[in-house]
């Protein structure tokens, strides 16, 4: 889950767009089967972009953690 919440707090709005360097295949597949990113695009030209359930999931998370560190 760590590995699917680094990508989803990588993505700069909800376009889309290359993963991040070191994301891997596997981590992509389930972070789309959990509904939280769409992907289109063969091995090197792969993209993603964050479904509304994966926006809400990454701006709970980051309100959550502007919470602990405040």
């Amino acid at each position: 889950m760590i590995k699917i919440m680094v990508l989803l707090h990588a993505a700069q709005g909800r376009d889309w767009q290359t993963p991040p360097k070191g994301t891997s295949l596997k981590t992509l597949a389930e972070a789309e089967e959990q509904g939280l990113i769409e992907i289109r695009g063969e091995f090197q030209k792969r993209q993603f972009r964050l479904t509304t359930r994966g926006f809400s999931t990454v701006e709970h998370d980051r309100k959550r953690l502007a919470t602990r560190h405040s």
